[in-house]
């Protein structure tokens, strides 16, 4: 993976998305890869929480 590669999947984990969700978005990168960004960015992080989080939105 390039650089540019690399920052694109640590802002998305940033933005809190999981590994799966990493695995369905960067599709043309090995899974491998994937997960070696992933488990950087949270070993890194004392605050970060690895679960789903559901987000609810009225358009009322």
């Amino acid at each position: 993976m390039k650089e540019n590669d690399v920052n694109a999947v640590e802002s998305m984990c940033m933005a809190g998305m999981s590994l799966e969700a990493l695995y369905k978005i960067f599709k043309q990168f090995d899974k491998e890869d994937i997960r070696s960004v992933y488990e950087r960015y949270v070993s890194t992080r004392d605050n970060y929480v690895a679960e789903d989080i559901t987000i609810k939105t009225n358009c009322s």
